[in-house]
């Protein structure tokens, strides 16, 4: 969000943000916990032998101990990924912002936007989530990560780009 309050032009307004759908999280922590299975085991077999030395025990402790590290790894590539995203509405663009040290940034002006689609699978539809996929004038085209409530971030786009209409009519 500083990125965008930085960003924001003179008597531009910072409208909406939209925000991942809990499902992602529920993702980020189940492959923390299905990489944590292996290292159970090997906590689980080693205390039924009494912690004996047996190669086998080793090569399978080498192999939870990679598995759990993978999976701290997603799990924390996933929430790196969340909380440096940014999709917000403001008075005059819609901007996507990915990135802590390599920013990337989309942004589209409200008025030079053509078509908005919302994709929700029927999965989709129950939990909350979707896809958002902006087209402006010309080849612009944004497509959105999977975020929480599409029905509602579309709707506060669409209010958006009426006002950012007929704002740009009155100037002219």
């Amino acid at each position: 969000m500083a990125y965008v309050k930085k960003t924001l032009a003179p008597d531009e307004e910072y409208l909406y943000r939209a925000h991942f759908n809990w499902t992602y999280d529920v993702q980020s922590w189940f492959w923390l916990a299905f990489s944590a299975i292996p290292a159970g085991m090997w906590l689980e077999a080693s205390a039924r032998a009494g912690f004996a030395h047996d190669p086998i025990g080793h090569g399978f402790l080498f192999f939870a101990g990679a598995a759990f590290m993978l999976g701290v790894v997603i799990c924390l590539r996933r929430y790196v990924h969340k909380w440096t995203t940014v999709i917000a509405v403001t008075s005059v663009r819609l901007i996507l912002k990915t990135g802590m040290i390599a920013r990337q940034s989309h942004e589209v002006m409200l008025d030079e936007i053509e078509e908005v689609l919302v994709t929700q699978t029927f999965l989709g539809r129950i939990l909350g989530y979707g896809v958002l996929r902006v087209r402006g004038t010309g080849d612009a085209v944004v497509e959105f990560p999977v975020i929480g409530a599409p029905m509602r971030v579309r709707r506060e786009l669409e209010a958006a780009i009426v006002e950012a209409r007929g704002m740009a009519r009155k100037r002219r």
